[in-house]
């Protein structure tokens, strides 16, 4: 059998853009029931209202737009893409089965940020290079992570860089400085590992070239979780809007694993982007933002443990789920 050309340029670079696989009208769909999702809390957000375009009045998030808590993992609108055809389709061809899993991850809506037209209470966010594997499995893929790109994706328009080629590298580089750093380690359970904007010069070194992808509206973005990335701020005038979608097969789940999985989904728990881990990020022990905060510190008390809008449960949610 023939291999996707998709496949052929993820394997060796790291990240490919698949184009046309989320139907317009889904992208625009998604797009207002976010802005929809971000104007429901008691902060006093306003899309139209440019005054409101701070921390103080929109729910937590992080790096400007990242959300992850308050369940917005399993409103209706992001569960909606997360089960467009189109997308699991191409997950299929990468692992070669049906019979998929899939994770509870968060959405983006990161508004730009410039003194014209856009926020102005914090700067774009600066380069975090960093993977999302444990460090002492680097030498093996293990995941391509996606995201859903919903809106126009330009030069200025924020989004998803990357080191290209860097996802076969790390274990020359490890190995060249005597073993990877602890302190840059997230640890086993954690799964990732940070690197330093200088460490980039040795990888520049062996060919990688740093890229900031662009995207259209309806695109999907895969990449492997070795390649380094970070994510850039949108300095023009359109807000990002993106959910991100991983699926990996069933079978890397024992029955048990697959029961916690299930409980999850029923109490509309968010994880992070590996869908055999039953991560969840909101009962991580110890961590001060393991919920949602205000920029004071104080817990928000309009965090939600439910969805705005409930998804409804079909045979497929269920089935990717591990419910089924």
């Amino acid at each position: 059998m023939t291999k996707a050309q998709f496949l052929i340029d993820l394997e060796r670079d790291g990240y490919v853009v698949v184009p046309n696989v989320i139907p317009k009208e889904s992208c625009e769909e998604f797009q207002q029931s976010a802005w929809g999702w971000l104007e429901s809390f008691p902060h006093g957000f306003k899309r139209d209202d440019r005054s409101t375009w701070t921390a103080e009045h929109l729910p937590y998030g992080v790096t400007g737009g990242l959300y992850n808590r308050y369940s917005v993992n399993h409103e209706d609108f992001v569960w909606k893409i997360r089960t467009q055809p189109a997308v699991i389709k191409i997950f299929e061809q990468i692992w070669g089965t049906q019979d998929l899993i899939a994770s509870f991850d968060g959405m983006n809506a990161s508004l730009p940020i410039n003194s014209e037209t856009g926020r102005t209470d914090i700067q774009p966010t600066s380069p975090w290079p960093h993977i999302d594997q444990n460090p002492r499995n680097v030498d093996r893929f293990e995941l391509y992570q996606g995201i859903a790109n919903l809106s126009p994706n330009g030069p200025s328009d924020g989004g998803l860089c990357v080191l290209k080629g860097s996802h076969k590298l790390h274990q020359e580089y490890f190995d060249s400085i005597g073993g990877f750093k602890e302190d840059q380690d997230a640890g086993v359970k954690e799964n990732g590992y940070t690197y330093k904007v200088p460490e980039m010069e040795w990888f520049i070194g062996k060919g990688c070239q740093e890229v900031k992808i662009e995207a259209g509206e309806g695109d999907l973005i895969l990449w492997d979780s070795r390649t380094i990335h970070w994510n850039a701020s949108p300095t023009g005038t359109q807000t990002r809007f993106v959910t991100y979608v991983c699926y990996c097969p069933k079978s890397l789940m024992s029955p048990d694993e697959l029961a916690v999985k299930a409980q999850i989904f029923k109490d509309r728990k968010g994880t992070t982007h590996f869908p055999y881990m039953n991560r969840v990020p909101a009962e991580r022990p110890g961590y001060y933002n393991a919920l949602p905060r205000r920029p004071n510190g104080d817990l928000d008390p309009a965090n939600r443990i439910r969805p705005r809008v409930e998804p409804v449960e079909t045979p497929l949610m269920l089935k990717l789920a591990g419910a089924a």
